[in-house]
């Protein structure tokens, strides 16, 4: 797999530049969790294109950093003059900057650990966050219909979560307090953009009596994407 993150920006994005919808949808499901001092240190693990760094910049953080295991990643959010760099190992990172960070983001990240290093992972998260420090993580859902696009969409995804799933991981990580929330990716005020709400809650609403009389599991949660916002 690090053959295709070598070149991951040139090979999973299709472009070389930010997508910058991204940064209207952060802000709107995320910016309210964020530090008030914007003095906080504030990392993000798995940097990607940097919109979530750009984010950081744009909120007023002063202190950001962004680590990836990607040369093309860092690569590309240097050239952009994002402040980030190039790690051989984000739990060894973790493990040697212990107490440090106020918040930490995991976007579109942990589905590439493979299982077996998820739990070691996260508490190499909760150990490099201070006290009441706030973890923020977001998924493929594979409980929202057709929530294999999303997890098979990329070669290096290992795994796919639902909400229970992650809970389990979260807990055995040693982390009691956090919350789950569909990620809001309809962000427009427009008349279309309220139909196409109107239509998905329609359809969710089918999708959860199907599985009601199928005697399935029947989450709340549809979105394609969701987060856990998790405080230490």
């Amino acid at each position: 797999m690090q053959e295709i993150f070598d070149s991951y920006v040139e090979n999973s994005f299709g472009e070389e530049k930010q997508a910058v919808f991204k940064f209207k949808q952060f802000e709107i499901n995320y910016k309210k969790y964020f530090p008030v001092n914007q003095d906080a240190r504030v990392l993000d693990i798995g940097i990607g294109r940097g919109e979530m760094l750009s984010c950081y910049e744009k909120w007023g953080y002063k202190n950001y950093l962004g680590i990836d295991i990607s040369p093309s990643t860092v690569k590309f959010c240097k050239s952009i003059g994002l402040n980030c760099d190039l790690v051989e190992d984000s739990g060894r990172y973790l493990k040697d900057n212990q107490n440090t960070f106020e918040l930490i983001t995991l976007i579109d990240v942990l589905e590439h650990i493979p299982r077996e290093y998820v739990v070691s992972f996260l508490k190499d998260v909760k150990n490099a966050l201070k006290d009441d420090g706030i973890f923020i993580i977001q998924v493929p859902n594979l409980q929202a219909p057709d929530g294999q696009l999303h997890m098979y969409n990329d070669v290096t995804h290992m795994m796919g979560y639902i909400e229970h799933s992650l809970q389990q991981v979260l807990i055995t990580a040693g982390f009691t307090k956090f919350h789950f929330q569909g990620f809001e990716e309809i962000i427009n005020i427009s008349g279309k953009a309220s139909v196409q709400k109107l239509l998905r809650s329609i359809y969710w609403k089918i999708v959860r009596f199907n599985r009601k009389i199928n005697g399935n599991i029947n989450p709340k949660i549809l979105n394609p994407v969701f987060s856990v916002i998790v405080k230490k």
